[in-house]
Order: structure tokens, then sequence, then C-alpha cells
């Protein structure tokens, strides 16, 4: 039984998606009809102990040994795996797909992530910091800021997508050396080109399951991965606006009604709070105004052009 921080809460169950593993709780406070509090993700899963043997599928392990080492392939393999049921997606699922399972890396991702570095010494003080995980913190934020903006044209792209393109590029480029912080942009850009390239050749293999694609057609539709590819340039040729963060707040100048010295406000949201509720009435009054003639004006020379 989950705890909750008062007696007048509760967690409610929310219906669950056909197609996702989770089941989502809700913290409420129902005698003030409030929204949720908090929202929790429990997934259900099964442990399976490998004994240095994993399914069929994934017996092998994850291709490490140039990166971390046969050693560290190993001990990963000595983990035990998980089974969560995930149902497929499409029509006219037979009942054996509809009971399907699906192998979770999760545990083992996050592993992989924490002893990331080809020397063990890495990231253990300043002088041997990387920025591997930088490069995968701002992949992540590209591909949530992207979804927001397209949510019906990439609502088959996941973070998961970038993860395991990031773990295909850190096999590849192992050494330490080539993530130094200093070369954190230079390293991300090269990060972005592979993802385009698995985008652009629709082939992007799981990390554990090298025979599954998950750029797949049955999977990830290829106008979708067309969409994405021209996303993914938009945002690498125009220096990769999403990423950037918004614009500082103009300098405010507000004049007083009776046209004493302006005074300049800065862009700190309690100086902005204090000078707008320090305006005379009339002045906005008079300012509404303006702004009502201005607008006059515009709309009575586009009807003259017109003419």
């Amino acid at each position: 039984m989950l705890p909750v921080p008062d007696e007048g809460c509760r967690w409610e169950v929310n219906r669950k998606r056909i197609h996702s593993p989770a089941v989502t709780l809700s913290l409420c406070r129902p005698e003030i009809n409030s929204d949720e509090l908090i929202s929790v993700d429990l997934v259900p899963a099964l442990e399976v102990h490998s004994q240095g043997c994993w399914p069929l599928a994934v017996c092998n392990g994850p291709d490490v040994d140039k990166w971390l080492g046969k050693k560290v392939r190993l001990e990963i393999k000595s983990l035990p795996c998980y089974l969560i049921p995930k149902r497929l997606k499409g029509r006219n699922l037979s009942e054996d797909a509809k009971e399907s399972w699906r192998i979770s890396f999760s545990h083992v991702e996050k592993q992989i992530i924490r002893s990331h570095g080809n020397k063990k010494t890495c990231c253990e003080s300043k002088a041997t910091k990387c920025c591997r995980k930088q490069c995968l913190m701002l992949l992540k934020s590209l591909i949530e800021g992207l979804k927001q903006r397209f949510p019906n044209e990439l609502d088959h792209l996941c973070s998961y997508h970038g993860k395991t393109a990031f773990l295909h590029t850190l096999s590849i480029r192992f050494d330490d050396s080539m993530w130094a912080c200093q070369e954190l942009p230079a390293c991300f850009l090269n990060l972005l080109r592979n993802l385009q390239f698995h985008v652009r050749t629709g082939l992007l293999p799981h990390f554990f399951v090298p025979d599954y694609n998950l750029f797949s057609a049955a999977v990830f539709p290829k106008k979708t991965l067309a969409f994405l590819f021209n996303a993914l340039e938009e945002q690498r040729r125009e220096g990769l606006p999403l990423l950037k963060p918004p614009a500082p707040l103009p300098l405010l100048r507000l004049m007083s009604p009776s046209g004493d010295n302006t005074s300049q406000i800065s862009s700190d949201q309690s100086s902005i709070l204090t000078a707008v509720c320090s305006l005379d009435t009339a002045f906005v009054n008079k300012l509404v105004l303006v702004f009502a003639v201005a607008v006059v004006c515009i709309l009575l020379r586009m009807q003259v052009m017109g003419n």
C-alpha cells in the first residue's frame, strides 16, 4: 500500500492504455475537487535470473568489448533480465500476439551509462570529466522539443530512439579522449549526425537485440522517418533553435503621466510586477486609446489601398 501525505488524499488508478505496460496512479484530494497532486507510473515485471545466459535473441550481450571491455560485458550478462507485458501494435492480432512480453534492459542501460568510461576513472574527478551524459541530455531535450512542436507528425518518435543511437555512438567512439568536456559542441553534433544517419537509412538496431530494427516500416512509418530527417536537418542548419534558452525580457521604459524622466526597469520579474502595479490608470487609458487609434488608421489605410 502506497503511503499518502494526509488522510484527505488518496491514490486513484487511471485507465490503462492498451499498448502501455505502465499502470498510472494519481494522488488526489477528492474533497476539494483538486487536480492530481502527483502521478506515478508503475510497470509490473517478472524478474528472470539468467545464470550467465540471457534469452536466445540476446544471448551474446551488448557489443561493448572495445568500449567497456569483455569483463564488463560478462558482468552485465550475469544480471537478471525483466519481462514486462507489452501488447504489440497493429490490428487483427493473434491471441498469442496480444499476450506478448518484452525484455526490459532499463536497469542494464542505467549501469552502462553510470560506468560509461573506457577507463574506470572517467568522471571520478574534475580532471577526468567527459561530456557523454550532457550529450544524451541534449539529445533527449531536442527529441522532446520536436515532439512538442510536431505532436502528430512525430507520434512514433520517443526518447528511446535517441538513447539507442547514443549507445551505438558510445560503442564506436569508445575512447574517453573523444568525449572531452571542452569538445561538447562537436561531440553533440557528431551524435546528431549519427541519429540522422540511422533515420536516413531507416536502420536503428536495438542495442541489445540487434536483429530488431527500431526504424522498421512495421513500427515506424517511412513517412514519419522522412519528416523526422527533415526536422533534424532543419534544426542542425539553423543552429538548434529548440535547444536555445528563451530570450530575456526586454528592458522597459515607462513614462509617467506628467512627462517626467523615464525610469528604466530591469527584466527581473519582481521589478516588472512592481512597475506594472504602479502604472497610473489614466496613463493606461491613454495607451489603450493610442493603440485603438493606431489600429483604426491601419484598417483605413488597408481599405484605401484595396480600393
